[in-house]
């Protein structure tokens, strides 16, 4: 792949204006391009040519009727003389018909899908379209300032070109409402916006239960943060989620809204990031590009309204980020003369806006329980130990004490050796069957999972192998998350998956499994739950329906000794091929079942 990187705007794209008394204006193009130039960052052999986007690329996510109508309100007063049909598309009000507005649209998308197509043929490694990330259009409707949904055209045009998975990833302040109503059903998309949450903010979507229908379920991932969330706790959601999902869905592409408008001085948000972190999010992307995308990374501006002090510095971080060159020490000074503002890069002070420490306590602490929340309900308990949320406590191990220990099993296909306590020497030196794909994992990715679980001084790896040393099967017993709800309960650990090759199950593997991992006589002093589930068994290519695939849960652990239990936590409630189980050790003291089963239902949802 070529390690170029490109931009993909022109002046064409100033037409994209629905006039100066808007927030989306054709300013901002002078605005962030003029910077980038008088910096020295940007030549004229780093633009990409594009043209308009073709009819054929548009109708994969927008209705012909409503293409039409942007085409025939586009002319001069059109809008005015069939007020009626322009409201039916949403071209009212903020999304006003302008003239040249479906050219202008086009060239957008056009520009975005010059871009995908560039990186994804690997003509480029990163690619830049500023003027782009109009996330909110929806399919037959102009929504938020967005005309045509220009980054969900080029993710459907990649999919359907080439056979790449694409990462979706949107910063702006607003919920990515349209590419994910775009990709809602397709596994091969996983979309995942963090903003501020839609309780008070456009388009009042985006909440956690959000995840997605089949066979996409799982793939629409959403992190809501309350106002006033800044550089840290942004940063801190970001972690705990974006690089794990990464690494659980395995993309081919990452492409990414990079809207700036979250920052404090922005009109349109109540976020407060400040230019700094905004550069953060610029170099974790780029980690995230080249550990998990083989490098290909298409980022787009998305919204900023802030155009003096904010946006063109914005664009100017994350073009330096992409591009590897660097900016000079200040911003250059002819430029500041027909931009005034600070000489800095970065804020020239930090932005947070001043908060009693218990109203700060309370934000970070609602944001955390949003993060959690998240976590369990899209990231496997194996995917979760691997990135935790914060280093363990102590480091004192809690699992009972027992010598390793192997075991039979006829399967149907032939003889399988059992093997718990198995260290990750051991299972790096194993082959993975590809029929093991929890979340759709690539096998030596999944090896390296359950040796790091393997590591874990909490973590324990149960496997099922043939004699030449192909894994077929596991079962990781994990200690649960901190700050969940069941981690402070001592005695208690949860089985994080089970799992068993394609080509292996209807032969009682996982039964057998499940049964030699929990048998030692350490574990009648100890509660074991397990919850959720679904994807661990891969449910999509089960060919099983929700309620099939639960019965069959519920019989692999009841020969094992466990009991379905009512719960209210998220991914059971959110899922119905999921469920919770437990299994209560004979010599587990009353107080503490008492207090186990005191913490199964709340009268509230989580999160």
């Amino acid at each position: 792949m070529s390690g170029a990187c490109a931009l993909a705007a022109d002046d064409r794209l100033a037409a994209y204006d629905f006039g100066p008394d808007h927030p989306f204006q054709a300013g901002r193009l002078d605005a962030g391009l003029s910077l980038l130039r008088a910096a020295k960052v940007l030549a004229g052999g780093d633009l990409l040519a594009f043209g308009p986007a073709a009819d054929t690329d548009l109708e994969l996510i927008h209705d012909r009727d409503y293409l039409e109508a942007l085409a025939r309100l586009s002319a001069t007063g059109a809008g005015a003389a069939d007020p009626a049909g322009a409201a039916r598309f949403g071209l009212v009000g903020d999304n006003r018909p302008f003239p040249g507005m479906d050219e202008a649209g086009r060239l957008v998308a056009g520009a975005t899908v010059a871009a995908v197509d560039a990186v994804a043929a690997g003509d480029l490694a990163h690619a830049f379209a500023p003027v782009a990330g109009l996330h909110h259009a929806q399919r037959r409707r102009a929504v938020g300032f967005c005309l045509v949904n220009d980054v969900a055209v080029a993710i459907a045009r990649c999919t359907r070109a080439w056979p790449l998975r694409v990462l979706y990833v949107d910063l702006d302040a607003h919920h990515g409402d349209g590419v994910q109503a775009a990709f809602y059903d397709d596994p091969r998309v996983c979309t995942v916006s963090l903003h501020e949450t839609g309780r008070y903010l456009f388009p009042g979507s985006g909440e956690v239960h959000e995840l997605g229908r089949p066979p996409g379920a799982g793939r629409s991932v959403n992190v809501p943060l309350e106002p006033r969330t800044g550089d840290d706790g942004f940063l801190a959601a970001f972690d705990a989620v974006v690089e794990p999902l990464a690494a659980a869905f395995r993309p081919d592409l990452l492409v990414t809204q990079n809207g700036c408008d979250g920052h404090a001085d922005d009109p349109l948000s109540d976020l407060t990031l400040s230019l700094r972190g905004f550069r953060e999010l610029a170099r974790r992307l780029h980690r995230l590009a080249h550990r998990h995308c083989q490098g290909r990374w298409v980022a787009t501006g998305g919204g900023g309204y802030d155009l003096a002090r904010v946006l063109p510095r914005a664009w100017a971080l994350l073009w330096s980020e992409l591009s590897g060159r660097r900016l000079p020490a200040r911003v250059p000074s002819d430029w500041l003369s027909a931009h005034p503002g600070p000489v800095s890069w970065l804020d020239p002070r930090p932005r947070r806006r001043e908060r009693a420490q218990v109203e700060r306590r309370e934000l970070e602490a609602r944001n955390s329980r949003t993060v959690r929340t998240v976590r369990r309900l899209v990231l496997p308990p194996s995917v979760r130990v691997v990135y935790p949320l914060a280093s363990r406590a102590g480091g004192a191990a809690r699992l009972p004490g027992w010598e390793p220990r192997a075991g039979r099993h006829q399967a149907s296909r032939g003889p399988l050796v059992l093997r718990d306590r198995c260290p990750g020497s051991l299972l790096r030196r194993l082959e993975v069957d590809p029929g093991i794909h929890a979340f759709v994992r690539a096998p030596e990715q999944e090896r390296e999972v359950l040796a790091r679980i393997a590591e874990e001084p909490t973590g324990e790896v149960v496997v099922a192998h043939t004699p030449e040393g192909v894994v077929v099967g596991y079962v990781a017993v994990l200690e649960p998350e901190s700050g969940t709800r069941f981690a402070s309960l001592p005695g208690l650990l949860e089985v994080g998956a089970v799992e068993v090759a394609t080509g292996w199950r209807r032969g009682g593997v996982a039964s057998a499994l499940l049964r030699f991992a929990v048998e030692p006589d350490p574990f009648e002093d100890l509660i074991l739950i397990a919850s959720g589930l679904s994807w661990h068994w891969d449910l999509e290519q089960s060919g099983l329906s929700a309620v099939a695939y639960r019965q069959v849960l519920r019989r692999v652990f009841e020969a094992a000794g466990f009991e379905s239990l009512p719960t209210d936590e998220p991914e059971i409630a959110y899922d119905p091929a999921n469920l919770f189980v437990a299994r209560i050790g004979g010599r587990v003291p009353p107080a503490r079942r008492a207090a186990f089963t005191s913490r199964l239902v709340r009268g509230h949802r989580v999160g």
